[in-house]
């Protein structure tokens, strides 16, 4: 009887533990906080999800929720936040997306291209966060803040 009440100690705590560390992110509140505190060559707008997937190459089966905010094309600043089902795939297609950007705007706006060196694209749990801004360490500032 001794060693049942041990192994059911022992998953308890396993499952508190485990439970503890999945931390869920409100996407929406943590874009919205970027968007308006974060520094960019100009005011951003939320993009349609299903815009946001075709951009990104991503699909429902990789992500189970999303938002994004981005600039004209005059500009490369953006912010996007995944929940993502494999965040090594929604990674790898966000760091495609602005590897593609780079080769645009290196002729296009060439002086955009550095904020796209000094972007943000975290990991954070089941999260993938983007924000290519003026001022990548203030953003990863609201970043840490908020999913600390």
């Amino acid at each position: 009887m001794k060693k049942i009440n041990i192994v059911i100690f022992v998953l308890a705590v396993l499952f508190i533990l485990s439970a503890c560390g999945a931390k869920t992110i409100d996407i929406s509140t943590l874009s919205k906080r970027l968007v308006e505190e974060g520094e960019f060559s100009e005011k951003l707008s939320e993009v349609p999800l299903r815009i946001t997937e075709k951009r990104y190459d991503l699909s429902d089966k990789e992500i189970e929720e999303g938002v994004a905010y981005s600039g004209t094309n005059a500009v490369v600043d953006e912010v996007a936040i995944f929940k993502a089902k494999d965040t090594d795939s929604v990674k790898e297609k966000v760091m495609k997306h602005i590897e593609a950007q780079e080769e645009i705007y290196k002729s296009y706006a060439p002086d955009e291209v550095s904020k796209l060196n000094d972007c943000i694209v975290e990991v954070k749990g089941d999260y993938v966060i983007l924000c290519v801004s003026e001022n990548p360490s203030s953003a990863e500032k609201i970043i840490e803040e908020y999913v600390k």
